[in-house]
């Protein structure tokens, strides 16, 4: 497992700029969804914040990909929201991730279980190309398919952009590669990130016995 983890906004740029993403998309995801889950009075389902952050978060990096105009698309097989960039075989999703998130100790895990089509993609990730979507091209086969983790304890945001290759049912149980966004600060409504740092991104391999 190789993690990755950028300090400062140029070193997360540069890490996402390959895969035609912005840190800027995931930043306002992050803050629109957290402020909408805490909407709720105590009289509402008890799924209901939890629910909303996830719909809110997809609705937000929906609307900021497709501003970019860098060639993403978007799909919902089996109402799975699914992003996908046919120019890079690359395609990811949208998930709630458990108290690993956002950290170097510890494998995360999706916080719930998924369906059949998360665990197909999970399945062929990196071993043969993925299903893919149609385009007015034809059929995108999907050979990189990551999933964008969060998680929120102690006023902070955990967000990672990472790449499964294993699972155990309906969970990750092994990443090939995780991208771990410095945590965002719900006082301060933004990534804190070391600007000061000059050491801009620390990456390192994990091997699994």
């Amino acid at each position: 497992m190789t993690i990755h983890t950028p300090k400062t906004r140029e070193a997360l740029a540069s890490m996402l700029a390959p895969l035609r993403l912005e840190a800027s998309v995931f930043e306002r995801a992050v803050s629109v969804a957290a402020a909408e889950s805490r909407t709720f009075s105590p009289g509402a389902p008890k799924s209901a914040p939890e629910f909303t952050r996830w719909a809110r978060t997809i609705e937000t990096v929906h609307e900021d990909l497709m501003l970019l105009k860098l060639g993403w698309r978007r799909f919902d097989p089996d109402n799975l929201p699914y992003f996908l960039q046919p120019d890079l075989n690359l395609g990811f999703i949208v998930s709630s991730g458990d108290s690993f998130t956002g950290v170097t100790y510890g494998t995360p895990k999706n916080r719930n279980p998924k369906g059949t089509e998360f665990a197909r993609r999970v399945d062929k990730n990196g071993a043969v190309a993925m299903f893919g979507q149609p385009t007015d091209e034809g059929e995108v086969n999907v050979d990189d398919f990551r999933v964008l983790l969060y998680n929120e304890r102690d006023g902070l945001v955990h967000l990672e952009f990472s790449r499964p290759d294993a699972r155990v049912g309906d969970f990750v149980s092994n990443w090939s590669e995780r991208i771990i966004f410095p945590a965002f600060d719900l006082a301060l409504g933004t990534f804190s990130f070391e600007e000061n740092n000059d050491e801009g991104d620390f990456g390192f391999t994990i091997a699994r016995r």
